[in-house]
């Protein structure tokens, strides 16, 4: 099922570091808005403030991690070759954070010059991205099943950034603004399609292979992804469709579907790890167990917006969603693998050492890169943290300002928990260059 680990195919360290070491910066950035907007931010889901926030973390945190870790990925599981990935890297990092710069500050400001320069430069990088991503899928030379997921969740990525233009066009003035029913889509689209396919297909090969379980029901790796798709494709039908009696149904038949197969995947990943074969303790199965929980929450929140129709629930559903599902499995993930290819790339020169006739030296361990201390300190700031918005969204007058400061305090963790590990690889790369 699993594709063959190679050290030779993996890039090197700094094409998935500099989108990893950039997006707790970019988290810092939301929860600093949250801390100066306070309340007024979380009155609606169309306010400057959280139009910013928010795409500081879609962007700016979530699809930075993303577009590192598939980068490292591909060539490591599909056994694709990305062709001189680190000027890939540094052509996509030198569009996105400016990109992403402008247009946070384009939302804060509302100033539709702006717009223009910041649409132009993510535009660019998620184009870049997504074409080599899809090519690289294309020349494989593996046999994977997770090259079809991977695929439809960057198609999924490239048709959210081409509704987010519309949309920011529509916020410029310059073509009618087509909201809710637009706006609705590009959140479900990069939510559930490109956020939430991508962690599935992720799912199918870290949680067997990290948390020593069995592998996901067939059914449940060849079906779920499609599905999620085609009923993103006639969400997209339906909501431009007349608003009858049948049509509403059909859009709410839609949704439970999408609802159902959220709630397959959280359950079966709690069931395999409910029978995981690894006895002793793992932050890691924390991170992922605290993510299908809260995938569970987001589904409940959904469900009663939908039966009452206030927005403080479809508020708490995007919340949950966000900071709760997605932040956990991407925390989990960003520590397992930062300390899995520095072991990697450190076993990589060591091998290269030993080759050479030269001594080798004791490479440490995964364990030893992330102590399970400091990613049981990260669990614990990210449980607090989402308790606390959770609470700020109920409560804006009093719990906003906490919820920043809880953010403000994981996000800064964060950095400092990757940065120190890759620094400790360059310094150790550094001295035994420096011995030879």
């Amino acid at each position: 099922m699993y594709g063959k680990l190679s050290i030779q195919q993996a890039p090197p360290l700094s094409v998935p570091a500099r989108f990893f070491l950039t997006a707790p910066v970019f988290g810092m950035v939301a929860a600093l808005i949250l801390l100066f907007t306070g309340k007024d931010l979380l009155s609606s889901r169309w306010t400057p403030g959280m139009l910013a926030v928010t795409h500081c973390l879609t962007l700016g945190f979530f699809t930075s991690v993303m577009i590192g870790a598939t980068q490292q990925l591909l060539p490591v599981l599909i056994g694709t070759t990305i062709t001189k990935a680190r000027f890939i890297a540094t052509l996509i990092h030198v569009q996105w954070l400016p990109g992403i710069a402008l247009l946070v500050l384009s939302f804060l400001n509302f100033k539709p010059v702006v717009y223009i320069p910041a649409v132009i430069l993510i535009a660019g990088a998620v184009t870049t991205y997504a074409g080599v991503i899809l090519v690289s899928l294309y020349n494989g030379v593996s046999a994977n099943e997770s090259a079809p997921g991977i695929r439809l969740a960057v198609l999924a990525l490239f048709i959210t950034m081409v509704m987010g233009i519309l949309l920011v066009l529509g916020y410029a003035g310059l073509i009618p603004l087509w909201r809710p029913a637009l706006t609705n889509l590009h959140l479900a689209w990069g939510l559930i399609g490109w956020i939430g396919l991508l962690i599935m297909v992720i799912a199918w090969q870290v949680v067997p292979m990290f948390q020593i379980t069995r592998a996901y029901p067939a059914w449940l790796r060849r079906f779920t992804i499609p599905a999620v798709a085609i009923l993103l494709l006639l969400k997209s039908v339906l909501v431009w469709s007349d608003t009858n009696v049948i049509f509403n149904a059909a859009q709410v038949l839609v949704d439970g579907a999408l609802a159902a197969g959220l709630l397959s995947f959280a359950m079966a990943t709690l069931y395999l790890q409910r029978f995981s074969r690894r006895k002793i303790r793992d932050p890691h199965r924390d991170f992922w167990r605290l993510a299908m929980l809260n995938l569970l929450l987001t589904l409940c929140f959904w469900i009663v917006a939908g039966i009452t129709g206030k927005p403080e629930f479809d508020l708490l559903a995007g919340a949950v969603f966000l900071l709760g599902f997605a932040m956990a499995v991407v925390t989990g993930m960003l520590l397992k693998i930062i300390a899995f290819l520095i072991w990697l790339h450190l076993q990589a020169v060591n091998e290269g050492l030993q080759a050479r006739g030269r001594p080798g030296f004791i490479v440490p361990k995964m364990k030893r890169v992330i102590a399970d201390r400091k990613s049981d300190a990260l669990l614990f700031s990210l449980a607090l943290a989402e308790l606390t918005i959770i609470g700020a969204i109920l409560f804006p007058a009093y719990l906003s300002i906490p919820a920043a400061i809880t953010w403000l305090v994981f996000f800064c963790l964060l950095a400092w928990v990757l940065g120190r590990a890759v620094f400790r690889y360059y310094q150790i790369v550094r001295e035994i260059t420096a011995g030879i």
